[in-house]
């Protein structure tokens, strides 16, 4: 299938609207957003998602490449399954490791103002200690807000790292999945701002239909991907 050329700009902006219309390029959107759907349902179950991560690998490169019509056929499910596993094991390597993070600061303070207030022989004493104790947990709380925040700015361009690379290592390359989002900085940023718009507009899914719901977070997984490879195709170098 022939592609277009990529820019090599890095001022290049990405098309805002494109992102949420390219899906209509294809004549056979419905079918494979519907097949989607049924994958993100599946979710639910865990077997879903290996499948729906798969197919948004395959997506971003297709977008990355240029291709004027970037969604896969569902035809090669054993493919998209592994590539899908590259993914699913970056998002649980990621979720595990901030879990661990929050626990070796948790366990520390838990133990010793726990600890603490069941030695301690003052009714005030062992009070205080467990009003400590309690702003100590709320403070841990803050630090895993922010930690799973500042994971779903960068999980995105780690996770197109293994996309275009089919490479896990890929994604655990922080020097380079900084520099990629340094050098894409507005339009890496818009790709945000297009992934939370379109998960709020995949919510009238739910309103409209429950079941309506799971192909319209199909598409707003998709409209990220549109966006993140768009980004790359206009500046392929980044990517490292």
């Amino acid at each position: 299938m022939a592609s277009s050329a990529p820019s090599s700009s890095p001022s290049a902006s990405l098309d805002f609207g494109r992102c949420f219309a390219f899906v209509t390029d294809d004549p056979d959107w419905v079918k494979k957003i519907l097949i989607g759907g049924v994958f993100f349902l599946l979710s639910l179950v865990l077997v879903g998602i290996f499948f729906v991560s798969g197919y948004w690998a395959r997506f971003v490169r297709g977008v990355a490449a240029g291709q004027p019509r970037p969604m896969p056929e569902w035809d090669d499910l054993g493919g998209i399954f592994n590539d899908g596993l590259r993914l699913v094991a970056l998002g649980f390597a990621c979720f595990v490791g901030l879990f661990a993070v929050v626990l070796l600061i948790a366990c520390p303070i838990g133990l010793v103002f726990g600890g603490l207030a069941s030695v301690s022989h003052s009714g005030d004493a062992r009070e205080a200690l467990q009003a400590l104790g309690g702003i100590g947990g709320f403070l841990i709380y803050g630090v895993f807000i922010l930690l799973s925040f500042a994971m779903s700015l960068v999980l995105p361009a780690a996770a197109a790292r293994v996309a275009l690379k089919s490479d896990l290592a890929a994604g655990f390359d922080y020097r380079a999945i900084f520099a990629f989002i340094r050098l894409n900085i507005g339009n890496y940023l818009l790709s945000l701002v297009v992934m939370i718009l379109a998960h709020f507009l995949s919510q009238f899914g739910a309103i409209v239909c429950c079941v309506g719901y799971f192909p319209a977070a199909f598409w707003a997984y998709l409209t990220l991907g549109y966006a993140i490879g768009e980004t790359v195709r206009l500046n392929p170098a980044s990517i490292g």
